[in-house]
Parts: structure tokens; C-alpha cells; sequence
């Protein structure tokens, strides 16, 4: 499934997934089939700008997400020059990494333990301490969703220096516990 925030504007969503009715019809007059257990969804996007609407086959490939068939509703044909503006890696690449994010965030909740968010954080018993530092990604993704600054703030909240929550992030990334960060303004 795509969301807007896959996206690049000028483009939206408008129906992710489509009636599985519709998507089962198009996969049979594209002579497409698909197995229970493949993850596939026709999603249907629109330039806001032009108003060309694009229905896309999101499925697997051994990439992983990827783009597998594609139907341009009317009216009228679609030239080659229109048909490079839909941005289709970039919408590749954005639903691939939203997914693994997703893919993170469940293996630290499992490794964290029934309860991540209670009592202090502590701190590890070792390099590979994997309930220490699943605990601090899912502490961390949770101020993440609300603050600019959330090494600052976490480490406010958990009596340490915001070095020290960087040193555990990055150990928590290499260990695949929290998704890939974000560059800084001065990087």
C-alpha cells in the first residue's frame, strides 16, 4: 500500500489499496496471479497538478517492495514524456523504507520486553545488551514523534548526557534496532 507521505507532490493517493474486486479484474486482464501469501495491492495515485491518474501494482520482487504492473486509466493515450514524470523509484524506495522501518519497530518491541517504557532505562550490561538497547529505540522512536531534539530530550528524561543517547543509538542501529537516522544541519 502507498500513503502520501510515499509520495513527492504534486501527487496523492487516492484509493490504497482499490476494491479487491477491481484489483482481481485488472490482475487477470494483465494475465497476473497472485498467491495467498503475496503481498500485492493496486494502489491508485493522482498528479494534482495534471490530473493524470495512475494505478500501480505494488508486490514483491527480490528487491522487496517493488513496482509490478501499472494501468493508465482514460482519457486519452499517454506519451513518454508524461509517463517519465511518474516518479516510480522514488515511490519504490519510500514505501521500502517505511516498511523496514515498520520491520524495526516490531523486532525491538518483541526484544524490549512487555513493558519498554517503564522505570529508568539503566544502562547496558554489555555491547550486545539487545532488551537494554531494543528498550532505548523504542524510548527513542517515542520522543522522536514529538521533538526536534529527541537525543536532547531523552537524555534529559533519562539523567545522562545527550553523547551518551548517541552512542546507544548508534549502537542500537547497528544491531537493527532503530531505522537508519537522519543527517544533522551541520553534517
Amino acid at each position: 500500500m502507498i500513503t502520501d507521505q510515499d509520495l513527492p507532490k504534486p501527487w496523492r493517493v487516492l484509493a490504497s489499496p482499490i476494491d479487491q474486486a477491481e484489483a482481481s479484474q485488472l490482475d487477470a486482464v494483465a494475465g497476473l496471479t497472485t498467491d495467498v501469501e503475496d503481498p500485492v495491492s493496486w494502489d491508485l495515485i493522482e498528479n494534482a497538478e495534471t490530473g493524470r491518474r495512475v494505478l500501480l501494482r505494488m508486490g514483491l520482487d527480490e528487491n522487496g517492495i517493488a513496482i509490478t504492473g501499472l494501468y493508465v486509466p482514460g482519457p486519452g493515450s499517454i506519451g513518454i514524456g508524461e509517463l517519465r514524470t511518474v516518479p516510480f523509484a522514488a515511490i519504490e524506495a519510500a514505501v521500502r523504507t517505511r516498511r523496514a522501518q515498520a520491520g524495526t519497530l516490531v523486532q525491538a518491541a518483541v526484544m524490549a520486553g512487555p513493558n519498554p517504557h517503564d522505570g529508568p532505562l539503566g544502562r547496558p550490561e554489555s555491547p550486545d545488551d539487545m532488551q537494554f538497547f531494543a528498550r532505548l529505540a523504542m524510548r527513542y522512536m517515542r520522543v522522536a514523534e514529538s521533538s526536534k531534539g529527541p537525543a536532547t530530550d531523552l537524555a534529559k528524561a533519562e539523567g545522562v548526557t545527550p553523547r551518551t543517547i548517541q552512542r546507544w543509538t548508534s549502537r542500537a542501529r547497528e544491531l537493527g534496532l532503530l531505522p537508519p537516522g537522519r543527517r544533522g544541519k551541520y553534517a
